[in-house]
């Protein structure tokens, strides 16, 4: 109930981690939840708006951080979202947060991954090694799972 969440959904990506804070809110947990959701674009592909917005106005997300890849001239992707908030998501990780990521698993996870492998680099001073290591210790600890297809 205490623990904190980090959810990368972009596109369908999203659909399980609906219930997912609608089940957190339902147990009454209080631990702040920070999703990242990306699609093409805002005005067509922001599946779920209504729920998530209602989710933040009402306080079961602590933070929506969205990435609408064709709105702008520069493509910007979810990856590129966690690394703007690299030391805040450090931080989260460091106060005990799981990790989840949800969606495509040729090119989206993989990035994901990355990116968070930067993260605990450069925000957590650890060298590449490290950084592995500590990124497989949180997929031991059950604090990283991947639903990706």
């Amino acid at each position: 109930p205490a623990t904190p969440a980090v959810m990368v959904g972009p596109g369908t990506g999203i659909a399980p981690f609906i219930g997912f804070l609608e089940d957190r809110g339902a147990r009454g947990h209080h631990a702040p939840n920070w999703l990242f959701f990306g699609e093409q674009h805002r005005a067509t592909d922001f599946y779920y708006e209504e729920e998530l917005t209602g989710f933040l106005a009402g306080g079961l997300l602590a933070r929506l951080d969205t990435a609408f890849s064709r709105d702008q001239r520069t493509k910007v992707y979810v990856q590129d979202r966690m690394r703007e908030h690299g030391p805040l998501l450090w931080s989260w990780l460091q106060d005990g947060a799981h990790f989840y990521v949800c969606g495509d698993a040729s090119r989206m996870a993989k990035d994901v991954d990355r990116a968070l492998r930067d993260i605990v680099t450069v925000h957590g001073g650890l060298d590449e090694a490290e950084a592995a290591t500590y990124i497989k210790q949180l997929a031991a600890d059950g604090r990283y799972a991947r639903d990706v297809y």
